[in-house]
């Protein structure tokens, strides 16, 4: 009996000793040397954008703000409300939230599945 204890108290000690944490890099770096992340940055990062669809997608957002289209604090209050409704999954929210309030601006933005064979340009595949 004091066998199995002490096998069970060493095997536990092995598997917990080879056991490591994975601290993870960000999916998008500007390379600017700053400390401050770009807003691109900033959405892929926070919303868990994993897919390349996803990313073009946020691309696209970032550019409608270049543009003036769309207003940057706009595009954060979005992010935060899609991140406090899931904040393990908040990509589906943001889309939803930012085609709502796109759309009561005059703006046409099309869904996210759309711009899966986007490449950087932020084209939409026709």
């Amino acid at each position: 009996m004091m066998f199995r204890i002490w096998l069970s108290l060493g095997l536990l000690i092995v598997c917990v000793g080879q056991c490591h944490a994975q601290i993870t890099a960000s999916q998008v770096s500007s390379g600017t040397g700053s400390r401050s992340a770009t807003l691109e940055e900033q959405l892929v990062n926070r919303l868990r954008a994993s897919a390349e669809d996803q990313r073009n997608y946020l691309k696209y957002v970032v550019k409608q703000v270049e543009l003036g289209k769309i207003d940057v604090k706009l595009v954060v209050g979005i992010e935060r409300y899609a991140l406090r409704r899931n904040p393990s999954l908040p990509f589906p929210f943001f889309e939803r939230a930012f085609r709502y309030e796109a759309s009561r601006r005059g703006l046409t933005v099309p869904p996210v599945r759309q711009f899966a064979t986007a490449g950087a340009s932020g084209g939409i595949r026709r």
